[in-house]
Parts: structure tokens; C-alpha cells; sequence
């Protein structure tokens, strides 16, 4: 018996016992998997389930907690990472503020759909854009620490603001931990968040990105 042949009757029942715990994995219904290592990959609260993989697995399957490699200490693939000076610049909040619609409380590991409100203070129309996801930074550093760890959809929406008006966007908040010393999901505290919004809209490329003040976000257990 292969590899695959075992792992395919785990993932099936995975899928049935942990319902929403596997975000992408060789579908268990094809024999189009290739040899092993199989990569995994797992919401950031589904640590338990990664550590049944690699205890019957071991480096048959390639896994992946959120944002970090699984088991811990595992070198993670290379991914692009931006420069300090890259970082957009804050809103001039004389132009443009927000304000979150209500408290944003989430719990550890998962992802809160939440809406901005955004106040436009100059004479001119604003046209925005939008890729709804934030980023969870340390308050005391303003260091970002995790974020949504999932694939958006229709990520980029544009949203017009009249001269003096404001204009609800919605947030996709997510837990996933992107330091090892965290863990893999953000744990319970008090955090921050930012969201970036291009501003200018039709051609983002060519449009001013910029940040959101930090924002008060809450993780419970």
C-alpha cells in the first residue's frame, strides 16, 4: 500500500470529524496526487489535527498551521517579504479617517468579517480601493504579527466617497500568527489592526496606497 493510499481515507475523514480545518490538500476522491511529501495546509486553530498528520505521516505530507510550517522548527519555503521602506504611509486623517462600526473581537485562530467606516474630509469625491484584509500588529511596536492566512475572493472592490461623506467597507480579519513565538494563531490579548486602501481606484497600480491608523482589535481564547 502507497503513501497516498493510506492518507486519502485520513483526509476524508478529517473533512468529516474537523469540518473547515483543512484549507487545501490532495482531494481524496483522485488518484492525481504524486508521490509524497502531500502538502497540507490548515487553518491556524487546527494545530491538533497537524500533529495526527505528522505522527502517522511524518515527512509524507508537507504541512502547513495558518501562516508557519508545521511541526515547529521545520524550515517554512521562502515567501516574498516586503522591504521596511515599502510599507505605505499612514492617511493623512485631514483628508481621510475611519472608524471601526463596533468593537472587533475575535477569537484566537479564526477570521471576523467586519466593516470601516471611512470619513472623507475633502472637496472631492474619493475613489478607494479595497483588498479587505488587514493586518494584526503588536500595539506596542506597531510591528505586524499575523493576518488572514487564506485565499480571498473578489479581493479588490472599489468604493466612492462624496466630498464630506463617508462609506462602509468591509474587513476580513484573520489570526493566523506569522511568528514562530507566537504560536500559530495570535493568542488572547489586546492587538492592532491595518488595513491598507489604495486611493485613486481605476488604475491601483499608479494610485497611492496607504494605512490605516492601528485599530483596536480583541482575541479571546
Amino acid at each position: 500500500m502507497t503513501v497516498w493510499d493510506e492518507l486519502k481515507p485520513v483526509i476524508a475523514r478529517l473533512l468529516d470529524q474537523h469540518q473547515g480545518a483543512l484549507v487545501s490538500y490532495p482531494l481524496p476522491d483522485f488518484d492525481l496526487a504524486g508521490p509524497p511529501p502531500f502538502k497540507v495546509r490548515l487553518e491556524p486553530w487546527a494545530a491538533d489535527v497537524a500533529e495526527q498528520l505528522h505522527g502517522q505521516f511524518g515527512d509524507d505530507v508537507e504541512l502547513t498551521v495558518g501562516l508557519l510550517p508545521y511541526p515547529p522548527g521545520r524550515p517554512a519555503r521562502p515567501r516574498q517579504q516586503s522591504a521596511p521602506g515599502d510599507l505605505p504611509d499612514l492617511l493623512d486623517p485631514d483628508e481621510v479617517t475611519v472608524t471601526l462600526d463596533e468593537m472587533a473581537l475575535v477569537s484566537s485562530g479564526h477570521t471576523l468579517h467586519h466593516h470601516l467606516t471611512v470619513h472623507n474630509l475633502i472637496g472631492d469625491e474619493l475613489l478607494l480601493t479595497s483588498g479587505r484584509v488587514t493586518a494584526v500588529v503588536d500595539p506596542q511596536t506597531g510591528e505586524a504579527v499575523g493576518g488572514f492566512s487564506g485565499a480571498q475572493t473578489l479581493s479588490l472592490k472599489f468604493f466612492r466617497v462624496s466630498p464630506g461623506g463617508s462609506t462602509r467597507i468591509p474587513l476580513l480579519i484573520g489570526t493566523a500568527s506569522s511568528r514562530p513565538q507566537l504560536g500559530y494563531a495570535i493568542p488572547p490579548g489586546e492587538w492592532g489592526i491595518q488595513a491598507t486602501l489604495t486611493l485613486g481606484g481605476l488604475y491601483p497600480g499608479e494610485s497611492p496606497r496607504r494605512r490605516t491608523p492601528m485599530l483596536p482589535l480583541t482575541v479571546i481564547a
